[in-house]
């Protein structure tokens, strides 16, 4: 049974990713998110805010799993706030989810990835290859960051078997955006399918060990 780690696994792109992995037999999901998800996995409630909760849960993981074969951040929080509106609590909570989380995550387990010769996956966003939107300082920062996050590792893993996969990825029909706004996607139609984004993302993880996909962006196209 090969384990993948998965953060932001109970809802959208994470979801949808865990059940891609359900339908290989051999996969097993450990889910790190504070809800428990509605499919088959082992769950570590996990508060991505917090450095103790994400420090008991690698604990948790170093304990009870000798091996994984991938750890995928997923997890993430969008930020729409006009500049003159930008509060601290809300750059706090976004970068301790989109940036913190994912980085002491990813070093508490270091030992792990390496003896596993796991890859990493970080989900970023196309928004961190661009300048990004107006009001959108704080997740456009963060997204930025987290490619400069994948590239370090690259470097610093060179050595190793484990690859470090920077995907960053467009709009998709999520409830993202609408947990944090309160309004439902215009012209969800328009808006790529999380679940044929897992299917890519599944796809990439399971190429041979020869070949790294280092960084791939994948953007919606309206026809």
């Amino acid at each position: 049974m090969e384990n993948i780690i998965l953060t932001g696994a109970s809802d959208g792109l994470g979801k949808e990713f865990a059940n891609r992995c359900l339908k290989d037999e051999n996969i097993n999901i450990i889910a790190l998110c504070r809800t428990k998800p509605d499919y088959q996995c082992d769950f570590i409630q996990t508060d991505l805010t917090d450095e103790n909760s994400i420090e008991n849960a690698c604990n948790t993981i170093k304990k009870n799993y000798s091996k994984i074969k991938a750890i995928i951040n997923c997890a993430g929080v969008p930020g729409v706030q006009k500049l003159e509106e930008v509060t601290y609590e809300v750059l706090d909570d976004l970068m301790r989810i989109n940036v913190l989380a994912p980085i002491y995550l990813t070093t508490q387990l270091i030992t792990l990835i390496k003896e596993s010769e796991a890859d990493i996956l970080n989900v970023g966003s196309t928004i961190g290859t661009k300048a990004g939107y107006n009001d959108q300082i704080a997740y456009t920062t963060s997204k930025w960051a987290m490619r400069g996050t994948s590239y370090n590792l690259q470097l610093e893993l060179k050595k190793y078997k484990c690859r470090v996969i920077q995907f960053n990825v467009g709009g998709m029909n999520t409830r993202m955006h609408t947990k944090w706004t309160g309004k439902e996607i215009e012209h969800p139609e328009e808006w790529m399918n999380p679940a044929d984004i897992a299917d890519l993302m599944f796809y990439i993880l399971n190429l041979p060990k020869m070949i790294e996909v280092s960084e791939i962006t994948v953007n919606r196209k309206n026809i």
